[in-house]
């Protein structure tokens, strides 16, 4: 049995339409399965340290360079380009995504090729300096072809690369590794009213200080004339020792009447006539 020209047809479309069905499926399959195992990755750390360890930052842009240190309080401080206090949590979010989520996967590379990955012109240059010394560096380079990561190198031996130094590891970290590198000035600067607020504390406590000082030299003054009294006080109640010599030492009269002094010098022998009158009067 001949079948229609039309139906002929039809079979055609139908199977034409069928393979398109099929061709779309598996390909929606395929895409399916490619971000499911994105997804099943965990991102990993960059550097293998604690965050607390960072002592120093060191960050390098086509725009400008940035250096922090943390000061004895444990509190960061911007020294470049401007000296002052630092944002923390703009560094510490950086430092968070080094340490803990910041790396998606290592790949290996030509360094004669490394152009292709922005290696040749970085766009940020990080250096970290741990409390014992050790230093770390961290090179971003271009984005990749998602745009949603960018390449680096993670403590190369050295940099720039030499066409030399044959295969390298090239890392692929997260977009926000790229935004916690790049910012502009200000964001790197502790806002003005946590200045002031910093300075009035301080200054605050230079006054309680001060106030602690003056209550401690004003005991001081007290004290000392405390004693000054106390020794005043003895001194007046205790006699003269001019007036207790006088008082002591009467003028004998005989000093003071020379007539007198003969007188009394002068009656032993007035004494012993009256006796040899008396003797003599008695004498029969």
């Amino acid at each position: 049995m001949k079948l229609q020209r039309s139906t002929l047809i039809l079979v055609a479309i139908a199977l034409l339409l069928g393979g398109v069905v099929l061709f779309t499926q598996a390909r929606q399959s395929v895409n399916t399965g490619s971000t499911t195992a994105e997804g099943d990755s965990e991102a990993s750390p960059v550097f293998d340290f604690e965050e607390t360890d960072v002592v120093g930052l060191k960050i390098e842009t086509d725009d400008q360079t940035l250096v922090f240190e943390k000061d004895d309080a444990g509190f960061w401080q911007m020294l470049e380009p401007e000296i002052q206090p630092a944002e923390e949590a703009a560094i510490a979010f950086l430092l968070s995504r080094l340490v803990t989520d910041g790396l998606v996967q290592t790949t290996a590379a030509d360094a004669a090729n490394q152009a292709d990955f922005g290696l040749d012109a970085p766009l940020a240059q990080v250096e970290l300096t741990l409390a014992d010394g050790t230093r770390h560096t961290l090179i971003v380079g271009g984005a990749d072809f998602s745009g949603q990561n960018y390449y680096a190198l993670v403590d190369p031996e050295g940099f720039p690369l030499s066409e030399e130094a044959g295969e390298v590891d090239v890392a692929i970290v997260t977009e926000n590794i790229f935004n916690g590198v790049n910012r502009p000035l200000e964001e790197w600067q502790a806002p003005a009213e946590d200045i002031g607020e910093d300075a009035d504390e301080e200054a605050e406590e230079g006054a309680t200080l001060e106030e602690d000082a003056d209550g401690t030299r004003s005991q001081d003054d007290a004290g000392s004339d405390a004693e000054d009294d106390a020794t005043d006080d003895a001194s007046e109640s205790a006699p003269n020792a001019d007036d207790t010599t006088g008082s002591t030492s009467e003028e004998d009269p005989a000093d003071s009447d020379p007539e007198a002094a003969e007188t009394n010098s002068a009656s032993p022998d007035s004494e012993t006539e009256n006796s040899d009158t008396t003797e003599a009067e008695d004498f029969p």
